[in-house]
């Protein structure tokens, strides 16, 4: 009996570690894994546009150009999203701002889109005030001082030139929040509206989707203002892989169909409908 017991566990282990092998060998042989977090209109989980989001459209078209390959999406909060890849793990992340300061050590395809940049978005009465005292773009070094304004943003958000002026002003002080959860862009906008914070920073994609999905009318009465400091920028977008030889073979291969990436009417329309069709566009 205690012999047959043994046998027994021998088998299951030798069992669970060819699970494991066969399950890592599987990873390894995946050629693109997608990982995704809900931000619409980015990435748009459920309601009216579920899977409709621009981000949504570019990881379609390049699973279209690219039928030969293997494709698995991972639908994970972005920070899992960025762990992992920095943790040499195999990923690649769609929609990243192509190589930032916070992800610089990432792979990277050819920019894929184009965008502008985070504006103010505010509610209209708000908007006036502000550009009154700060101009028109807003000069954000003079209003990121203003005491009687309430700003908030998503945890997760960072601002690239504007990040610095933020916390040295604002993070930490009682005009300061930070929004969390996995619909915090939307619930941020609801306050706005409702009065609760004063304005936010963020892309005017952000307020397109809201006032498609939760304003009553389609017109919250949102408003986005541009930025001084960002002057003329444009935002380049691209696909992020994990910096180690499996992100590097992914680059290669989505890079091999950029330029009918650009051309799919599928994801220009996506890429109109939520940044606009006067939006930045490539050559």
């Amino acid at each position: 009996m205690k012999a047959n017991l043994m046998t027994f566990k021998k088998q299951l282990i030798v069992l669970l570690v060819s699970l494991l092998f066969s399950a890592n060998s599987l990873a390894a042989d995946e050629d693109i894994i997608w990982g995704v977090n809900s931000s619409p209109p980015f990435h748009i989980y459920s309601g009216e546009y579920k899977e409709q989001g621009f981000c949504d459209a570019l990881v379609d078209s390049f699973q279209r150009q690219l039928p030969e390959l293997s494709h698995r999406i991972r639908k994970l909060p972005s920070r899992r999203i960025t762990m992992i890849m920095k943790k040499n793990k195999n990923l690649c992340f769609p929609c990243l701002i192509k190589r930032t300061s916070y992800n610089s050590d990432f792979n990277y395809t050819e920019t894929t889109h184009l965008y502008e940049p985070h504006g103010i978005i505010t509610r209209a009465n708000t908007a006036a005030k502000i550009i009154k005292k700060y101009g028109q773009p807003v000069k954000f070094s003079d209003l990121v001082k203003d005491s009687d304004l309430r700003f908030a943003q998503p945890t997760e958000r960072r601002y690239g030139q504007l990040q610095t002026l933020l916390e040295t002003h604002l993070i930490d002080s009682e005009n300061f929040s930070f929004i969390s959860g996995e619909n915090a862009h939307v619930n941020l906008l609801t306050m706005i509206v409702n009065d609760r914070i004063d304005y936010t920073i963020d892309y005017r994609a952000i307020m397109t989707y809201y006032n498609e999905t939760e304003a009553s009318t389609k017109n919250s009465g949102l408003v986005f203002l541009p930025i001084k400091e960002y002057g003329s920028l444009v935002i380049e977008g691209a696909v992020g892989c994990t910096n180690n030889e499996w992100g590097r073979n992914a680059v290669n291969q989505l890079d091999q169909v950029i330029e009918q990436l650009k051309a799919d009417p599928d994801f220009q329309r996506s890429l109109d409908k939520w940044l606009g069709s006067d939006r930045p566009k490539l050559n």
